[in-house]
């Protein structure tokens, strides 16, 4: 008897709370879109910038940024949360901390007066600096590109090593005091999220180059005038960049996200020669290690379908703009599909409009499986959308989505496409320390294992932080 009272007790304190089931059956939804099986219903990503939020809530965008005050935050946080009834969190992204950029010296980021964070077009690769890039990329990143953003990390300037310092302790302060007074939101909403270590953010090669290195004006010049160097510089980026796209942790619900920018305003010839080689190589490597892409195809990518079949199976696809129906024909036996309802149409059209249009996407998108929910693009702004029209979308697909065969496998496409080469050089660079390969003394020596981890978890660190902020 006293056995099954222990029993009894067991089971009830391992009973779900109502937010942990809400968890667990958006996970399983997930789980089963990734792995090719028809979910429950179609699986739904919403979300708004953490800046829009706070518009929402009338709380000062610019004042709070800056101090990350956590009654703002959270209040902000749970009044979008309790409206909108995302799968994943209903904002998302990331605040970019001013104080970072202002301790480096920012020539590239500032406060607008919104309050929002602004990008200014740089140029931190010159024409004739090709060659030495190609070379080590990540030294010259570190070396060239890092002090033309950041002034205050010029080698000639005294405080340059503890203006990095400082940054580097502002970026992780941030991260994580904006991490607490998310978790707690989020839990209480049950959301489903990635596993902790398995999700990464990174750019194509090309895009890198072209948004943060030459400038937009000066990649599309080098297009022109020497596009061979683009091409070496790109294929001598893949060390570093598989170093940026594989997580401590792979796993099958990770995946490394990556915005596409420049792709759609090259020739598709110039896009096939120089874009495609280089970006369709790293996201095969990345599936052989277990990690999924997921692409932010911006603009139009409908001369591109064809060569986006040639990517491995499953990878997650979210369109800005095309049309859905050949979209879907074209990649829906391979790829998951997300994107393509017009954000601006929530600000523009009536709720019933808005409701019809989400209609009639599912019915195009929805079959089948591989499809997940979600808008060309994020809320960025209170000024794109109208919040009730932005709520009812997502209430009708969360309401109205249910597979009649769920739990069936989708039909997958069979077939066969020539692969590229996926070997690459291993990461090395001085600019980057493998502790291991580092002479210690004799205690250092013996206690390696717990030694080595430390050291090297900061190299990682610093690392990391410099792609998030140039």
């Amino acid at each position: 008897m006293q056995i099954k009272i222990y029993e009894v007790k067991k089971m009830n304190e391992q009973k779900l709370t109502p937010a942990q089931e809400k968890k667990a059956e958006r996970t399983k939804l997930f789980e089963d879109v990734y792995s090719g099986v028809i979910p429950k219903r179609v699986p739904i990503v919403a979300s708004m910038t953490p800046e829009a939020a706070l518009e929402y809530s009338d709380i000062p965008v610019g004042k709070t940024i800056w101090d990350l005050d956590a009654d703002s935050i959270a209040r902000a946080l749970d009044k979008v949360c309790e409206m909108i009834p995302s799968d994943t969190p209903a904002v998302g992204g990331i605040l970019k901390n001013p104080a970072v950029f202002k301790l480096l010296g920012s020539r590239g980021y500032s406060m607008g007066q919104t309050g929002y964070m602004q990008h200014v077009d740089l140029e931190t690769l010159k024409s004739d600096e090709y060659d030495e890039f190609i070379k080590d990329p990540f030294a010259f990143i570190v070396t060239k590109s890092l002090p033309r953003i950041f002034e205050n990390l010029d080698s000639h300037s005294p405080r340059s090593g503890m203006a990095l310092a400082e940054a580097m302790k502002a970026f992780y302060d941030y991260l994580a005091k904006f991490d607490s007074i998310k978790a707690p939101i989020f839990a209480k909403y049950g959301y489903y999220s990635p596993p902790e270590g398995s999700t990464t953010l990174c750019q194509a090669s090309f895009d890198l180059i072209g948004d943060f290195l030459r400038g937009i004006k000066g990649i599309y010049m080098d297009v022109r005038q020497r596009p061979e160097k683009i091409l070496e510089a790109c294929e001598a980026m893949l060390p570093m960049q598989v170093k940026r796209g594989l997580p401590p942790k792979p796993h099958k619900l990770g995946e490394v996200f990556m915005p596409l920018h420049l792709g759609t305003y090259l020739r598709k010839k110039d896009f096939e020669k120089l874009y495609w080689p280089s970006f369709s190589k790293f996201i095969h490597i990345m599936a052989e290690h277990g990690q999924t892409a997921s692409l932010f195809c911006e603009h139009d990518w409908m001369r591109y379908l064809d060569l986006l079949q040639d990517l491995p199976a499953n990878t997650r696809i979210l369109f800005e703009y095309g049309d859905p129906k050949i979209i879907k024909e074209k990649l829906g036996n391979k790829h998951i599909l997300s994107g393509l309802y017009p954000i601006t149409y929530i600000k523009t059209a009536t709720k019933q409009q808005c409701i019809d249009k989400a209609k009639e996407m599912i019915d195009i998108m929805a079959p089948g499986g591989r499809y997940i929910f979600d808008f060309d693009k994020s809320a960025m702004s209170l000024d794109t959308i109208n919040m009730e029209n932005y709520a009812a979308v997502i209430q009708y697909v969360a309401e109205n989505t249910n597979y009649a065969n769920a739990g069936t496998a989708v039909k997958a496409s069979t077939a066969e496409y020539e692969k590229p080469d996926t070997k690459v050089p291993r990461f090395e660079s001085p600019c980057f320390t493998d502790w291991q390969k580092i002479e210690k003394n004799e205690i250092e020596t013996q206690l390696k294992d717990t030694v080595n981890p430390i050291l090297q978890s900061y190299e990682e660190m610093l690392f990391r932080m410099i792609f998030t902020i140039i």
